[in-house]
């Protein structure tokens, strides 16, 4: 436990610092945990002797983070990188298939078909997932944003809000089941319980709402919307990632944070938290 208090500490100042000074250093560190988080989900598949393929899965999730590091580094307009990112997913879900046929043309049978799924899953879900952490950080939708203490520009401090959110949903959800969880809540992760995921969705929802309505200042109706689009995403991302590693027999995904575990462990809720804000502010800001 003491070593996990420390990794956390450690690793929210070093957030803090990675996420206020944005720019290249933002976007190089958002896209070194895409590709460490690609290799952690080919070792976690490996485990079972399935494969997630380098040429076209790798280098598919590699361009789509990229893409969204290079243009938020360069602030090219949302419309040309939403484009590209549409262009590569498209691209490299036939040239998977196509690495998947030239892999297994001597022998067809059902690993083509588990490794070819495994490679597409791997490319989205490090890939294009993590690019909408960069996205959301340079989200504009509205002036900065002056909290007194310092200015925050739009998408920093919603990004912000997510990570709180985030960690509200895993906090609550700990303590409460820890010392009033009775009831299983999903196979899935055998040690989580019901009482645990209520008090994490009811305790993640109102720390975003009162943080949307206090920092952001937008309309009630769109706090209470964007607070129930994370209060139900944060613990579907550790669901997802838990049954990754329950299918493959896997405790952790890696082991670069002590205490943690790896990327994919310390990152799954925000890999769907981040895209979910983003397109929910982005389809309410037309409203």
């Amino acid at each position: 436990m003491l070593t996990r208090i420390i990794t956390g500490a450690v690793g929210i100042v070093l957030a803090a610092y990675i996420i206020t000074q944005g720019g290249w250093l933002f976007a190089a560190v958002v896209l070194l945990l895409s590709v460490i988080g690609w290799w952690e989900f080919h070792q976690i598949v490996a485990a079972k002797g399935r494969k997630a393929y380098y040429l076209t899965s790798g280098l598919g999730s590699l361009l789509l983070t990229g893409v969204a590091a290079l243009g938020y580094y360069f602030e090219l307009e949302e419309v040309f990188i939403m484009a590209f990112l549409t262009m590569i997913t498209a691209l490299f879900l036939i040239f998977i298939v196509i690495e998947g046929l030239y892999r297994h043309c001597h022998y067809v049978g059902e690993e083509w078909a588990s490794d070819t799924a495994l490679s597409i899953m791997g490319m989205l879900y490090c890939g294009l997932l993590f690019a909408h952490v960069i996205l959301l950080r340079s989200l504009y939708l509205g002036p900065h944003i002056d909290l007194g203490f310092r200015v925050f520009h739009f998408g920093e401090l919603t990004l912000w809000i997510v990570l709180f959110g985030t960690w509200a949903s895993d906090i609550f959800a700990y303590f409460f089941g820890r010392f009033f969880g009775h009831t299983p809540f999903c196979s899935v992760s055998p040690k989580k319980t019901f009482e645990g995921a209520t008090a994490g969705f009811v305790g993640c929802f109102m720390v975003v709402l009162a943080l949307d309505i206090i920092c952001l200042g937008i309309p009630l109706w769109k706090a209470v919307v964007m607070s129930l689009g994370i209060a139900f995403a944060a613990p579907l991302g550790d669901l997802v990632e838990s049954i990754l590693k329950r299918s493959f027999e896997v405790k952790d995904s890696g082991k670069l944070f002590p205490g943690h575990g790896g990327v994919l462990d310390r990152f799954d809720s925000l890999l769907f938290t981040a895209p979910i804000t983003y397109y929910l502010l982005t389809i309410m800001s037309i409203f």
